[in-house]
């Protein structure tokens, strides 16, 4: 089991950590500061002993990291982790965007996203519904009117249900959630929207960060 260091500090950039296991070109580390990627989350980048990642994944509660060449580890090895932070920052920025977007349409509309994602330079929010356009812009008037606030955003593990997390942005009601967040929002800059499109009866808002 892999302990999840990025879990404990999302701004740690470099890491010491032992092999647990080896398949191929893919290890299994007691500890990682790379996030994996999902089918909402892009995942980390970076050096493992100066050898480039092409990502990682995970199974079970093992997180594999995958190498883009053969390598030449043992188990038990000890290996340096040394993180892309520029593509860590941006993908916390946009996240944190994305939770923080997702409130004044709840508190002040009462319309819910039901899904989101992090892409590489954009994040979308999806609603089961048409949103008006008068609506978006005030949510998004709103948004960045809180990112100069300085509101506080903090992630904490569910009391009953295992594994189950959320994350809470200043006052708005807190979202299950399993990625990583900056500490507050003024680091998240500037909130754009790049897009508005229905699929399949839902509404999808695309935005960006500056």
């Amino acid at each position: 089991m892999t302990e999840l260091i990025y879990y404990e500090d999302q701004y740690k950039k470099e890491l010491e950590a032992k092999i647990l296991k080896i398949e191929g070109n893919r290890i299994v580390l007691d500890k990682t500061i790379f996030i994996p990627q999902t089918n909402t989350e892009p995942g980390d980048y970076g050096k493992i002993t100066n050898m480039k990642i092409a990502g990682s994944k995970k199974e079970d509660k093992d997180i594999w990291h995958i190498f883009q060449k053969p390598i030449n580890f043992n188990e038990e090895d000890t290996l340096k982790l040394e993180l892309d932070w520029n593509k860590r920052l941006y993908a916390m920025r946009l996240h944190s965007a994305l939770h923080l977007l997702a409130g004044p349409f709840d508190r002040n509309f009462t319309k819910r996203a039901v899904a989101g994602a992090i892409k590489a330079n954009h994040a979308y929010l999806v609603f089961k519904e048409e949103i008006e356009d008068e609506l978006i812009d005030k949510s998004l008037e709103q948004a960045n009117k809180d990112i100069q606030n300085n509101l506080e955003i903090k992630s904490n593990w569910d009391e009953k249900r295992e594994g189950f997390r959320w994350t809470k942005v200043g006052d708005y009601a807190p979202i299950p959630d399993g990625g990583l967040h900056v500490k507050n929002t003024k680091e998240i800059g500037k909130i754009t929207l790049v897009s508005k499109e229905m699929d399949q009866g839902k509404h999808k808002l695309t935005i960006s960060i500056e």
